[in-house]
C-alpha cells in the first residue's frame, strides 16, 4: 500500500518551497490558534458574568462532538472529493461572515439571551473548524514533502501549545482592558490575516485520475473509507486505544481545577500553574518531535508514553492525596503535568506523520474524519462522568489513581495486540 498512497501523489515538491509552505502553515496556526484561544477565553468569561452559569466555559465541549457527529458521513467525502484549497477558502470565509454577524448580533441580546447568539456561533465556528482541521490534515501532501511531514506536524502541533499556554492570560488582560467586544474585532482581524496567508500557499494536486460517468454517493464514500480502515490493523487499533484513554483522560479536564480549588481550597493560583505545565510539556514534545526519526523508532515512541499516561495520572493523584499544600501541588503537580503532556504529544505526533505517509491522499479526509469523531464523542460522556464522581467521592483524589491503573492495566491488556496490529500493519504496507 505503500506504492499505492504513493502513486496517488506524483508532484515533486522541493525542500525548500516545502520550508517556505511551512512557515506560512506555522505563521497561519499560531495566528489563528492564539487569537482563537484568547477569544473563547473571553467569550467565557463573557458569558459567566453575564449569565451566572458553570456551563459558560464548557458549551465547546457540548456542541463540539455533536456537531463532529453531524458531519461524520459528508465532511471526510466533501474533503476527498473537492479541492482542498476550494474547501479551505469556503470554510474562512463562512467563519469570518459568522463573526459579522455575531459582533452585530450580541449587542442585541443581554442576561441568559447572549447565549443564543453565541451558540449559534459556536456551531458555525465548529463547522468551519472540524473542516479546516480536516482538510489541512488532508492536504499535506499537496504542501510539502515526504521528507518535510514530520517537521510540519510537528511545528503545527507547537504552534497550538504556544497558544493554549498565552491565551487564557492575554485573554484576561486584553478583558479586563477592553471588554468582550473588542475580542471580535480582534479575532475578525487576525482571521482575515490567517486567511491571506492561507491563499499564498501553494498546493500542489496531482494529476487528475479519469472521471468517473457517475459519481458515488455520500454513503457509498464514507462505507468506502470504513472498510479502508477495517483493512489497516493499526488504524483500528489505534482508535480502540484513543477512544478508552480519552474517556479516562477527561478526569484531567473535571479533575485538576476541582480538586485544587473546592477540596483543598488553594485557590486559582496552582490551577494555572498546572494547565500551563501540561501546555509546555506539549510544546517540549512538540519541538523534540521535529528532530526525531519517527520511522526508526516508532513502536517505540508510540507505545511506552502511552503507557506511561496511566502512570502519571496516577502520580498526580498521589500528588493531591499525600501533599496538600500551596507549594508542594505547584512544585510536584507542575512536575506530573509537564510529563503528562510531553507523554500525550508523542504518540499524537507519531500516528499523525504515519497516517500522512501511508494513508492514499483521496482517502485521508474520511481517515480523518472518523478518527476525530470517534476521539471526541467520548468526551463529553467522560465529562459528565467524572463531573459525577469528583462531587460524589470525598477523597477524591483517589479518582485519579484509580483511573491511572485503569489506564495503564487497559494498555498491558492491549499490548499484545498493539505489537501484532503494528506488525501486521507493516506488512499490509509492503504488499
Amino acid at each position: 500500500m505503500t506504492s499505492q498512497a504513493a502513486s496517488t501523489h506524483t508532484v515533486k515538491i522541493s525542500n525548500q518551497e516545502s520550508n517556505r509552505q511551512i512557515l506560512k502553515d506555522f505563521s497561519s496556526n499560531l495566528l489563528g490558534s492564539l487569537s482563537g484561544g484568547m477569544f473563547s477565553f473571553g467569550m467565557g468569561l463573557m458569558l459567566l458574568q453575564q449569565t451566572h452559569l458553570a456551563i459558560s466555559f464548557g458549551l465547546s465541549t457540548i456542541i463540539g462532538p455533536i456537531v463532529l457527529l453531524l458531519l461524520l458521513v459528508p465532511m471526510g467525502n466533501i474533503v476527498d472529493r473537492y479541492p482542498h484549497k476550494t474547501i479551505l477558502i469556503i470554510s474562512n470565509l463562512v467563519r469570518i461572515a459568522g463573526l459579522a454577524v455575531f459582533a452585530w448580533a450580541l449587542p442585541q441580546f443581554s442576561g441568559v439571551g447572549k447565549l443564543i447568539p453565541v451558540v449559534l456561533y459556536a456551531i458555525v465556528d465548529a463547522v468551519s473548524g472540524d473542516f479546516s482541521s480536516t482538510t489541512y490534515s488532508s492536504a499535506v501532501h499537496e504542501l510539502v514533502n515526504s521528507e518535510k511531514i514530520q517537521r510540519l506536524s510537528s511545528l503545527t502541533s507547537t504552534a497550538s501549545s504556544i497558544s493554549s499556554i498565552f491565551s487564557p492570560m492575554l485573554g484576561l488582560t486584553l478583558y479586563t482592558l477592553m471588554g468582550f467586544e473588542m475580542f471580535i474585532f480582534i479575532e475578525m482581524a487576525s482571521s482575515l490575516i490567517s486567511f491571506g496567508i492561507m491563499l499564498s500557499m501553494h498546493f500542489h494536486y496531482a494529476p487528475a485520475a479519469p472521471v468517473a460517468t457517475a459519481k458515488p454517493g455520500q454513503l457509498t464514500m464514507f462505507k468506502a473509507g470504513l472498510h479502508y480502515i477495517s483493512q489497516r490493523p493499526l488504524i483500528r487499533g489505534i482508535i480502540l486505544v484513543a477512544v478508552g484513554l480519552n474517556f479516562l483522560f477527561t478526569a484531567f479536564t473535571v479533575g485538576v481545577p476541582f480538586i485544587i480549588a473546592t477540596t483543598l481550597k488553594l485557590g486559582n493560583g496552582p490551577i494555572s500553574y498546572l494547565e500551563t505545565a501540561m501546555s509546555v510539556g506539549i510544546l517540549i514534545g512538540s519541538v523534540l518531535m521535529s528532530t526525531c526519526d519517527h520511522g526508526k523508532h516508532f513502536r517505540l515512541l508510540l507505545l511506552v508514553p502511552l503507557l506511561l499516561d496511566g502512570v502519571l495520572m496516577a502520580s498526580l493523584g498521589f500528588v493531591f492525596l499525600l501533599g496538600k499544600t500551596f507549594f508542594v501541588i505547584s512544585v510536584l503537580g507542575v512536575i506530573v503535568m509537564a510529563l503528562t503532556g510531553l507523554s500525550v504529544v508523542i504518540p499524537n505526533i507519531v500516528m499523525s506523520v504515519k497516517l500522512q505517509q501511508t494513508v492514499p491522499t483521496e482517502m485521508l479526509g474520511r481517515v480523518n474524519s472518523a478518527m476525530m469523531t470517534a476521539n471526541t464523542l467520548v468526551m463529553p460522556v467522560g465529562i459528565l462522568f467524572y463531573t459525577v464522581l469528583f462531587q460524589s467521592i470525598q477523597v477524591n483524589a483517589w479518582v485519579f489513581i484509580v483511573s491511572g491503573v485503569l489506564a495503564s492495566t487497559y494498555l498491558l491488556i492491549l499490548w499484545p495486540r498493539l505489537q501484532r496490529w503494528i506488525d501486521a500493519d507493516a506488512a499490509a504496507m509492503e504488499k
